[in-house]
């Protein structure tokens, strides 16, 4: 009972530890681009040798890919706020707000696109950003089935609605010829568009 208790104790340490380095990661995410940020300058935020670091991650990748699912799973308890109620919420509602989220959280945006065009993920990375993308998915093809929806098409429906969305805003982030707050009003007036084409063609609205 004791070894058990004691190797329980030591797993919760590991996990706390992980866990600051995760919210370590994600700090210095909020000050600048994921990818320039390095694995040793990680440690020093955490407080920890570049050594100890791959006790906890093996690789940048997966540490990225933590970060990620942490900060979108939390993102995900807003959204699901928002279908409480049935047909309560509208399709460019929801749309609005999932690309403003992403416009805001710019280092959750790009560890998303590296995640998804990255080749040769490992498989323990691929299979847990399916399962935090899955979210959204489902959330998505939830609120299409409130708003009248078959439930056979409502998954198909909500993996084109998401991957439009992204496109849109991969497409018109970082537009040449507008400023920031332009590109962002642009972005928003596409998803508008885009919305408007499932609620009128997809569900009679």
């Amino acid at each position: 009972m004791a070894e058990s208790r004691f190797a329980e104790l030591k797993e919760q340490e590991k996990q706390a530890r992980k866990q600051i380095v995760i919210e370590s990661a994600l700090a210095l995410f909020a000050k600048k681009p994921f990818y320039e940020v390095g694995m040793r300058e990680v440690a020093d935020e955490a407080g920890i040798s570049p050594a100890t670091i791959y006790r906890y991650f093996p690789s940048q990748e997966e540490l990225f890919n933590e970060a990620f699912i942490q900060d979108i799973s939390a993102a995900s308890k807003e959204f699901e706020k928002m279908l409480e109620n049935d047909g309560a919420v509208g399709i460019e509602d929801f749309a609005i707000k999932f690309v403003e989220h992403l416009i805001e959280n710019e280092s959750t945006f790009q560890m998303m696109t590296y995640l998804m065009l990255k080749d040769n993920l490992t498989h323990p990375v691929m299979g847990q950003f399916d399962s935090v993308t899955k979210i959204f998915f489902d959330l998505f093809a939830t609120l299409l089935e409130q708003h009248g929806l078959a439930r056979e098409n409502a998954r198909l429906y909500s993996h084109s609605f998401v991957a439009s969305i992204t496109g849109i805003l991969m497409t018109f982030r970082n537009h040449p010829l507008k400023d920031r707050e332009s590109a962002r009003d642009h972005i928003i007036k596409i998803v508008k568009i885009t919305s408007s084409l499932y609620s009128n063609q997809l569900l009679g609205g």
